[in-house]
């Protein structure tokens, strides 16, 4: 019950106006029949999101490390009457996606959580395409008495930046229309 309250409240959070979530899907440039990844999908907005842009010959792998997500995510998509969603559970580093079948990995507020972000990234190079590409939305540090600050719900972008690197990743692209978030796009050097 919490579970599902807090869940939405993520969704609320993620389509709000002034969000930019429409924003972030056109400038990702996301194009019917893409595979997409959506890593730590939570409660499943943008993984609806992007079914719906990538269409019926495109597939979408909602990726979180708990199974209540998933199944609240799995029930969005029913009522949606999105059948192009996959869920995967991922298990650390190991995930069932499709090797070298992703176009692009969706990391938005994740990033803070992993604790080897070098190594998951490293592997994760296995299951993109040619081409392929990382996106990762991170609140920006912040000070005082905010969600973001007291639990340090947040990584500093030179630190993503430098730990991509080190994953074998180049920036790509940054953009910088989300107030208080950055906003990276990398490919495989």
């Amino acid at each position: 019950m919490l579970d599902s309250f807090f869940l939405r409240m993520l969704n609320r959070e993620a389509s709000a106006p002034g969000s930019g979530a429409d924003k972030i899907i056109d400038a990702l440039g996301v194009k019917e029949g893409e595979v997409i990844a959506d890593l730590g999908s939570g409660g499943g907005y943008f993984s609806c999101e992007f079914a719906r842009r990538v269409g019926k010959t495109g597939r979408v792998y909602a990726v979180d490390v708990k199974e209540r997500n998933l199944s609240f995510v799995e029930r969005l998509c029913e009522q949606e009457g999105l059948k192009n969603v996959t869920f995967v559970l991922a298990r650390g580093k190991q995930m069932d996606l499709p090797e070298g079948g992703v176009d692009l990995a969706f990391a938005r507020n994740t990033f803070h959580h992993l604790p080897e972000p070098v190594s998951y990234f490293e592997n994760f190079r296995r299951y993109l395409i040619s081409g392929g590409k990382v996106a990762i939305i991170e609140h920006k540090p912040k000070k005082g008495l905010s969600f973001v600050a007291l639990f340090r719900h947040y990584t500093p972008q030179e630190v993503i930046l430098q730990k991509m690197n080190e994953a074998g990743y180049s920036l790509v692209e940054s953009f910088n229309f989300l107030p208080g978030q950055v906003f990276d796009l990398f490919g495989i050097d």
